[in-house]
């Protein structure tokens, strides 16, 4: 072992230098500060539990919503407080547009109605930087806040409460709508806004036969409509104006270029129509001008997609005829689906002219002191059967002065056009009848006429139809040659016939001609009858006297 080193007598013990002496100082001041801001912290965390505070749980002051003031409230609080206006609430109207027009309802007929809980929560957002379900961190010591990005949240929330409590802040409130009511208010909207189609068609400009090309329609399209309207509600609220959504319709013809040269051979077709009224002896006549008739042709596409092609509408003709009967005046009018029958008829023939019958009006009569049915029937010309018929409600036995009576028209009795230059005439007083053809007598007979409890009515009338041999089954007997006059009620009808023959075989009134015998008719020998059932025909006038 090697002894140990002498000591040496120059080696000094280490001295502190100065600049060791200067630490101390500086972990004093960084001490005081950390104190210094921990007071802070703690000053300010207990001005901020201060503010806060209170309003934890609650919204924070001076929010109002609908000018109900909910600051301080808790949640169920403002809740039971925005109840009790929101049945009252009027949000106005739902407005609906197509773009030209406009359509206001109320939106309490479209089912829209606050959204009290979703209102309530808007108005516990305002103030607070992240909404309060989802902001722990707010409420925690400044000992416990981790992260500085923290510290901006409670700090903001304080001066919003600080700056709150100087004014009011008004919430905007949340709304909801019901489907079902929104889709009620379209739903009924829907036929209003529809356009339909127009199919491809013909016209005149001028002269000239243009074809007019098919316009598409619309109709409502009501799911997307729906979905566009709960949605901006849900968002934005229910000041809104919604464009209503449509589905395009195409028409079922587009063009008609393929029949223009088949319309046009219809248009060239003339048509004349005439119509002669015994009563007055006037005859109107009406030719029918292009105009007229292009307003008749339909152009159709043919069912198996091949060309379309060109058609008479019937109702149409009928309204040109409707028209032209107005003309005439005093009630007058045509048989018009006979009359349409006619003018079709001649039309798809190529044209021509053709004869149309006219009716006359119904009549009326007030009675007088001293009428009876009998007398007034006379009056008029028409059977009393017939004047019965026309007056259901009324007991024509008691006849009141001043009474009103329907008259049938002069129709009831002659509804034939009547056959030009042939007559009869039948005087009762002589019995006698006489046949006119082109105003020359051509024959003159004696016949017998009904008794006095069944007579043979005065008037003028015209043959409506003729049998060989008629049955009257009232009395069992039959009529041969009938031709028959006037109805007289029912289904009963007085005519001329030859004497008759009972179900036994016997002729009666075989010696009674030129004296009242008969039921009604008007009774001729049997040669007589004959010649007579052979010359006249449906349409002939009849004079009786």
């Amino acid at each position: 072992m090697h002894p140990a080193a002498p000591a040496d007598p120059h080696h000094n013990e280490e001295v502190p230098t100065r600049q060791g002496r200067g630490c101390l100082p500086k972990v004093l001041v960084a001490g005081l500060l950390l104190a210094l801001a921990a007071i802070g912290l703690f000053a300010a965390w207990t001005v901020y539990g201060a503010a806060l505070g209170p309003y934890r749980d609650r919204i924070y002051p001076n929010v109002t919503v609908l000018d109900v003031a909910l600051g301080g409230l808790t949640a169920d609080e403002a809740a039971e407080r925005l109840a009790e206006v929101a049945s009252g609430y009027d949000a106005g109207s739902l407005v609906l547009s197509d773009g030209a027009r406009t359509w206001a309802v109320p939106w309490s007929e479209a089912g829209l109605r606050l959204d009290v809980d979703a209102t309530v929560q808007r108005a516990f957002d305002v103030g607070r930087a992240d909404p309060w379900a989802d902001a722990p961190s707010e409420w925690r010591a400044p000992s416990e806040w981790r992260a500085p990005s923290e510290w901006r949240r409670p700090i903001e929330n304080l001066l919003s409460i600080l700056s709150m409590r100087e004014g009011r802040t008004e919430v905007t409130p949340a709304f909801t709508v019901d489907p079902v009511g929104v889709r009620s208010v379209l739903t009924g909207l829907a036929a209003e806004v529809a356009v339909p189609p127009s199919d491809a068609t013909l016209r005149l400009e001028g002269d000239q036969l243009v074809a007019v090309p098919g316009q598409p329609g619309r109709v409502l399209d009501v799911d997307p409509t729906l979905d566009n309207i709960v949605a901006a509600v849900t968002h934005l609220g229910p000041d809104n104006q919604f464009a209503l959504a449509f589905q395009p319709i195409a028409p079922r013809l587009a063009d008609t270029n393929a029949v223009q040269a088949q319309a046009e051979e219809m248009l060239n077709r003339q048509v004349q129509i005439s119509s002669y009224d015994w009563l007055t002896d006037e005859t109107f006549t009406w030719t029918l001008a292009r105009e007229t008739v292009v307003t008749w042709l339909r152009v159709e596409q043919a069912e198996d997609g091949n060309s379309p092609s060109v058609r008479i509408d019937e109702e149409t003709v009928q309204a040109t005829l409707a028209g032209l009967a107005a003309q005439m005046g005093n009630g007058r009018d045509f048989r018009l689906a006979e009359a349409t029958r006619q003018v079709l008829d001649v039309f798809e023939a190529g044209g021509g002219t053709v004869e149309v019958g006219l009716t006359h009006p119904q009549r009326s009569y007030v009675v007088q002191a001293g009428d009876d049915l009998t007398s007034i029937a006379a009056r008029f010309g028409v059977p009393p059967g017939l004047v019965a018929e026309v007056n259901p409600d009324i007991d024509l036995n008691l006849l009141r002065v001043d009474q009103e009576l329907a008259i049938p028209s002069e129709d009831a009795v002659k509804p034939y056009a009547p056959v030009p230059g042939k007559r009869i005439v039948i005087n009762i007083a002589e019995q006698r009848m006489q046949v006119y053809e082109n105003d020359a007598l051509i024959h003159e007979w004696p016949v017998s006429t009904g008794i006095a409890r069944s007579p043979t009515y005065t008037g003028e009338f015209q043959i409506l139809s003729k049998s060989e041999n008629a049955y009257a089954s009232q009395w069992d007997l039959w009529m041969p040659h009938f031709l028959a006059v006037y109805r007289a009620g029912g289904d009963t009808y007085n005519g001329i016939h030859a004497l008759p023959i009972l179900s036994n075989g016997q002729r009666l009134w075989a010696g009674s001609l030129g004296s009242p015998c008969s039921y009604g008719c008007i009774i001729l020998g049997i040669e007589e009858a004959k010649l007579l059932y052979n010359w006249a025909e449906t349409g002939v006038p009849v004079s009786i006297e």
